[in-house]
């Protein structure tokens, strides 16, 4: 048997998001939802409105100082000895195949999450590079099934059905054989591939007594029987008439999660149950005292914008007392002439009210736009910087030497204005990723989510909690997404509450206070009222907003 319809043996979840080949996604499916594995479906769309008309030249007295330029602290080195965890996943298909499984980015993503601890070890390898003894002297051993009925290493096999703490995601559960003995029994493989099977699938996952939503995609999850006294079911994926069948079970040190939970991951999405899940795995005892968390960030501070949005939007944050930060851009372009923040005092003066209030700076790019970098170079705060979005590629004139050079610019450009900035966040979430060590060796932190790639496969990822990825760096989570047109409070509060279930649960969103401007229209219109809601909103369900700087990773006891 080989894939999906012959269409090779390649998982079909990454039709979605992935940059490479594959069949078109079936009508029903619709348009990525926000929060998908593309971080266009947070900006594509966007469009900054011409600058502000009133704008005042700044007087040398009402200017800051310059900052002084005091390195960001690079992280500290775990407290405890390394524990190792590894990760197995799919041998990637030839690259004469015509799609790509994804297991290496997948695994990419996994380790991502891994890196919630500071004294976890990730190695990651394909399956066929399994040696003896891998599985029972770890931590704990992944593997994620992305290619139907590969060939597996029996030592694996054999340490599986052995004890050894694994936990198998995906395809080829089968191939163990007989699993009577951990409480289980492969039963078959359900296929989705027209919309009424989509519609009929098993996609509502039950975890913690709150439903997590697949995608509406083409998919497959495989079905175990699970003995109860032999296992635990820990979630259930429920199809449309009510049938349920064991998504996330446990037998002792084994554990199976019956599709791979990296498809197609959403804010409300059973990729939040993995992400939890992996707490229980690794033997966790100390959630118990983690506090929910909120993060509040102000995103796109430029000075092609007027002053009121922004002094609404702080009004509110004042009134309540919330700790935020907020993302500003050091340059700002539009049709080719530079807007800069001294000759826009009115609403230079609102950002140094967010400082005197507490709010964090983070720098924003440079230009956020192509400034420099390629024709047309479009506006600030409405295009791409550091990753060519129009021919989805690398910018030919950014390497990892003139990008930091860039970031450097930019951040001087903040000082002078007596702004000092702590944390990173990349313009539009997207960069190629041989640039992540250079905007390492300026922050360390960032407040974003991140794309990844591996195999000729790129997707992106956002975190559910505080991590330390595979390039080294602290990302903070923003995993609710922003009030945009087709994504307004009512989802991001259903978001914060899909996340509230969770072991040390984090709620980190950001505001366009333009939303707050009189001159804004549309469904997407903030405020005051509206914004206070949606804030005591995320209060209500047991959340306290915090400061991203006092944020870190946890250690594994």
């Amino acid at each position: 048997m080989i894939g999906l319809l012959g269409l090779g043996t390649a998982s079909l979840g990454l039709l979605a998001w992935a940059q490479a080949s594959a069949p078109p996604a079936p009508a029903s499916a619709g348009a990525a939802a926000p929060g998908a594995n593309d971080t266009g479906t947070l900006f594509n769309g966007y469009r900054v409105s011409p600058p502000y008309r009133d704008r005042v030249a700044a007087r040398p007295n009402q200017l800051w100082p310059a900052a002084k330029d005091v390195p960001e602290p690079p992280l500290k080195p775990p407290s405890s000895p390394l524990k190792t965890v590894r990760v197995f996943y799919s041998d990637p298909l030839p690259k004469s195949s015509a799609f790509r499984d994804g297991g290496s980015l997948h695994a990419i993503l996994l380790a991502n999450l891994l890196g919630q601890y500071d004294n976890v070890k990730v190695i990651r390898a394909p399956i066929s590079q399994y040696k003896s003894g891998d599985a029972k002297n770890s931590l704990r051993t992944f593997y994620i099934g992305t290619v139907y009925d590969e060939k597996i290493p029996a030592e694996f096999m054999n340490e599986v059905k052995a004890g050894a703490p694994v936990t198998w995601m995906g395809y080829n559960i089968w191939k163990l054989g007989d699993i009577t003995a951990l409480g289980l029994q492969y039963k078959s493989l359900h296929t989705a591939l027209t919309p009424g099977q989509i519609a009929g699938a098993y996609s509502a996952v039950t975890y913690k007594g709150r439903v997590y939503n697949k995608y509406p995609a083409r998919q497959e999850i495989s079905e175990v029987h699970a003995d109860p006294a032999k296992t635990q079911t820990l979630a259930v994926a429920r199809s449309a008439v009510g049938d349920g069948i064991p998504y996330l079970v446990r037998s002792k040190n084994f554990y199976f999660v019956a599709d791979n939970p990296f498809l197609y991951i959403q804010p409300t999405g059973r990729y939040l149950v993995m992400a939890d899940s992996l707490k229980t795995m690794l033997g966790d005892s100390g959630t118990a005292t983690c506090k929910k968390r909120a993060i509040l960030r102000l995103e796109d501070l430029t000075s092609l914008r007027g002053p009121q949005g922004l002094k609404d939007t702080l009004d509110v944050i004042e009134k309540l007392k919330v700790p935020f930060a907020m993302t500003v851009i050091p340059e700002s372009y539009y049709g080719g002439v530079s807007y800069p923040w001294k000759g826009n005092i009115q609403s230079l003066q609102q950002v140094y009210r967010a400082v005197k209030l507490g709010g964090v700076v983070i720098q924003h790019g440079t230009t956020h736009n192509y400034h420099g970098l390629r024709d047309p170079e479009g506006n600030s705060a409405e295009e791409w910087e550091f990753w060519d979005k129009e021919d989805n590629k690398s910018l030919d004139k950014l390497g990892p030497a003139s990008t930091q050079a860039r970031i450097r610019q930019g951040r001087a450009t903040l000082l002078s204005l007596g702004l000092r900035p702590r944390l990173w966040t990349t313009p539009h979430y997207e960069a190629a990723t041989e640039l992540y060590p250079a905007i390492n060796a300026v922050y360390p932190r960032v407040i974003e989510r991140r794309m990844y790639a591996a195999d000729g496969v790129r997707g992106g990822q956002f975190f559910p909690y505080p991590v330390r990825d595979v390039y080294g760096t602290l990302v903070l989570p923003e995993d609710l997404g922003n009030i945009q047109k087709g994504y307004l409070s009512d989802s991001l509060l259903d978001a914060a509450e899909a996340n509230s279930v969770l072991d040390c649960a984090y709620a980190s969103f950001f505001v366009h206070p333009y939303l707050l401007e009189s001159g804004h229209v549309g469904p997407d219109k903030l405020s005051k009222a509206s914004l206070t809601a949606l804030i005591t909103g995320i209060q209500a369900q047991g959340y306290t907003f915090v400061d991203p700087l006092d944020i870190t990773t946890r250690t594994l006891k």
